[in-house]
């Protein structure tokens, strides 16, 4: 008998431990799964693959660029937008008979599976085939559309200088809501959780609510929003044009604090942890920890800064208006390096596959490699102030020509 209880203690107790190891084995599986994730960035969690849905992919704006980039470029199709006049109308000071024509500054073409979305000079919002460029609806806005559209749930939303923000539908374009505001919007919209949050030209910040387009609260701020807000936890950083940096609640909308630039700060900043980087017309790039708004590091251009940087490693790069690519340490400011382009840059630099590629207004798209040396450029008809979308091993940027276009190593189509 005793021996017997002692088979089933012993069994019992080899059956317990089985059972722990197989729950050990369980849990490291977890904890190996948790650290795989861990070891994937924030941001290819929210971006879905060969695709960009927002202006520079993220609420941080950290996105700069995914894929194979060409060394040796060739069109791959082009598609041509129309032009309309400024108009008597409009009476913002501007010759009726101005030409408005192409994709303006800041426009980066949104991508979503086979889909893109962009906005032209022309009054229409485009949705082509990201494959071939050829035109799956277009939609209608009673003046240019200049911002970098996002999609958000299959649906498509943007402001237009007819001074309504929309909200089409990602399959046909149709309307299904559109906001009057005050004015004009080449701020992108940052949407988290069914909310809008947006800059204005009306001197204000707006936070719609995604489903409805209903105000959920606006902040009147010093100068124009042109940029488009940054935002992490409940906590949103944008620029204005009077020289001010703002940080608000997400929640309510409340000015938490504002830091003083200097000059119009159109850049959208860039959020990476505690630290934000910004930079402003006057000429400056700098480097913030927005936690005591100390300054950590200003670094001084020749021209304007209006391009959103891109922060690549330990590397910020971005083009400033006298022509000139930079590349400083993220830590210091340091410079790293220089690449004089024959134009000035106002559009945002993409880095991916150890390439730059960014835009001149010489009419030029340049490539060159992540240590400043000349690989390529390409020549449109006019000004290229856009902001390129490099993904996918495709280049898709527009022209002041009135060309959408996309590179790569291969052609497609050369006209659309």
């Amino acid at each position: 008998m005793q021996m017997k209880l002692s088979q089933t203690a012993l069994t019992l107790i080899l059956c317990a431990f089985g059972a722990a190891l197989v729950l050990l084995s369980m849990c490291a599986g977890r904890r190996s799964a948790r650290h795989a994730l861990g070891m994937i960035s924030f941001d290819s969690l929210k971006i879905p693959r060969d695709s960009l849905v927002m202006f520079r992919g993220n609420q941080y704006h950290t996105y700069h660029g995914s894929g194979k980039v060409p060394r040796k470029v060739a069109l791959c199709w082009k598609f041509k937008t129309r032009f309309i006049l400024e108009g008597e109308k409009e009476k913002r000071g501007v010759d009726p008979k101005t030409i408005w024509q192409g994709v303006a500054w800041s426009g980066q073409p949104a991508i979503l599976g086979d889909t893109l979305i962009f906005g032209s000079c022309d009054s229409y919002l485009y949705c082509l085939d990201k494959k071939t460029g050829a035109l799956i609806w277009k939609h209608k806005c009673g003046h240019s559309v200049k911002c970098s559209p996002a999609i958000y749930k299959r649906r498509i939303y943007f402001g237009a200088r007819d001074n309504y923000f929309r909200c089409v539908s990602l399959n046909d374009g149709k309307l299904i809501w559109k906001t009057k505001t005050g004015n004009d919007m080449d701020s992108s919209p940052c949407i988290i959780n069914d909310t809008v949050y947006v800059g204005g030209e009306d001197m204000n910040i707006y936070c719609f609510d995604a489903n409805t387009g209903e105000v959920i609260w606006k902040t009147p701020v010093a100068g124009s929003v042109e940029s488009s807000v940054g935002i992490i936890d409940t906590f949103l950083y944008a620029g204005s044009s009077r020289g001010f940096l703002y940080c608000l609640s997400t929640r309510s909308g409340t000015i938490l604090w504002s830091f003083k630039t200097g000059s119009d700060t159109d850049v959208s900043p860039v959020i990476i942890g505690d630290t934000i980087y910004f930079g402003c017309e006057g000429g400056t790039m700098s480097c913030m920890d927005r936690i005591n708004r100390k300054i950590i590091w200003k670094y001084r251009t020749i021209g304007r800064v209006i391009a959103t940087p891109a922060i690549v490693g330990n590397r910020v790069y971005f083009g400033s208006g006298d022509g000139r690519m930079h590349c400083l340490s993220a830590d210091s400011g340091r410079v790293i390096w220089k690449f004089k382009t024959d134009g000035s840059i106002w559009g945002s630099a993409c880095v991916a596959d150890s390439m730059v590629v960014v835009g001149s207004r010489s009419g030029k798209l340049y490539g060159l490699t992540t240590d400043g040396d000349y690989v390529w450029s390409f020549p449109t008809g006019a000004l290229v102030n856009t902001t390129p979308a490099v993904i996918g091993s495709r280049i898709y940027f527009g022209s002041h020509d009135g060309y959408l276009y996309c590179l790569g190593q291969d052609t497609v189509n050369t006209n659309k």
